[in-house]
């Protein structure tokens, strides 16, 4: 039962990391890049995100640019989440 709830928020930032993804890849941030160094996210307080999962996430995407990219986090009072900086190689 642990397990499960576990394995769910994990898959629901695991789904939030790819978004984050597509969404620099689609805005050409990624175009050339081979390695990410740190990913700078605003993330609001009621966004329900968890930081370490969301880290976890990244370093699991299967996308070897972000095995080893440092994600920040700067509080915010809304429900967002949205990306700051993206530091790359």
């Amino acid at each position: 039962q642990i397990k499960n709830y576990y394995l769910i928020l994990f898959m629901h930032e695991l789904s939030v990391a790819m978004d984050i993804v597509e969404t620099l890849e689609k805005n050409g941030y990624l175009k050339g890049v081979q390695k990410v160094n740190e990913v700078k996210l605003s993330l609001g307080k009621y966004s329900g995100i968890d930081e370490n999962y969301l880290s976890f996430a990244f370093q699991n995407l299967g996308d070897e640019r972000f095995k080893d990219a440092v994600i920040d986090f700067i509080s915010s009072e809304n429900d967002e989440i949205t990306i700051k900086e993206i530091i790359v190689d």
